[in-house]
């Protein structure tokens, strides 16, 4: 199960992709010398794109579903454990929430709403 914080936010049906940004490098070249240098300038942390469905039994459940996202948008790094157990930690969460464009639909016994979120990794 998907936890921020050790809270599942993330609701059902959660898919979770890791992005590792590209490495700093510094390239050098110089007159008269084949080839290139390059000097390796460390990682610069990575990104997690997460998909699901929050649900909930009213619309007013549905927005405090998505409002409790949103309290975690305040810079604080938490740890992120994904759908395989792993544990990443200093992981940010900036706001970044895109829910359906269709809005909230209705299940027959509540509500759903699918959505598409970014979390940030500093490390």
């Amino acid at each position: 199960m998907v936890t921020y914080n050790g809270e599942n936010i993330f609701g059902s049906a959660v898919q979770f992709q890791h992005v590792a940004k590209p490495r700093a490098q510094q390239t050098v070249a110089f007159f008269g010398v084949s080839g290139i240098q390059v000097l390796d300038g460390g990682g610069r942390g990575r990104i997690f794109l997460i998909r699901g469905v929050l649900t909930a039994p009213s619309l007013a459940a549905l927005g405090a579903a998505e409002g409790r996202f949103h309290d975690y948008a305040d810079g604080v790094a938490r740890v992120l454990v994904d759908n395989r157990g792993r544990a990443w930690p200093n992981v940010v969460f900036k706001g970044e929430l895109v829910p359906d464009a269709r809005g909230a639909i209705s299940t027959g016994s509540g509500w759903a709403l699918p959505y598409r979120a970014a979390f940030h990794g500093l490390t």
